[in-house]
């Protein structure tokens, strides 16, 4: 199963390493957010640390990350129309897919 999403397709795929990292990765985002929600096309995978350590710093950046996505899609007026996955993605990372649920349909079908 971790397979089939580690293959999801997405436009670009952000490792998010330390809190500093989130806001360029918002930053990046909006703009293809605004362009693509509007032909259903968003999908972005989202890695963060995996580790016998690391679990309670991933929940930390994904909180934080979630919360700056949110604020900045609220800074534009846009509406969130973004369905989420989470899922183990290797050894060392777990992933995040965020992508308009037309993605998700289209890749539930094949």
């Amino acid at each position: 199963m971790t397979l089939q999403y580690s293959n999801f397709p997405v436009h670009e795929t952000i490792d998010l390493k330390d809190l500093s990292d989130i806001r360029h990765a918002v930053d990046k985002m909006l703009p293809a957010y605004e362009r693509q929600s509007r032909d259903g096309t968003f999908s972005y995978r989202i890695l963060l640390p995996r580790g016998e350590k690391l679990t309670g710093k991933a929940k930390r950046i994904g909180h934080t990350f979630q919360g700056e996505l949110v604020l900045g899609l609220r800074k534009k007026n846009l509406l969130p129309n973004i369905k989420e996955l989470k899922y183990v993605h290797d050894e060392t990372h777990y992933g995040w897919i965020l992508a308009s649920p037309e993605v998700f349909d289209k890749f539930e079908k094949t």
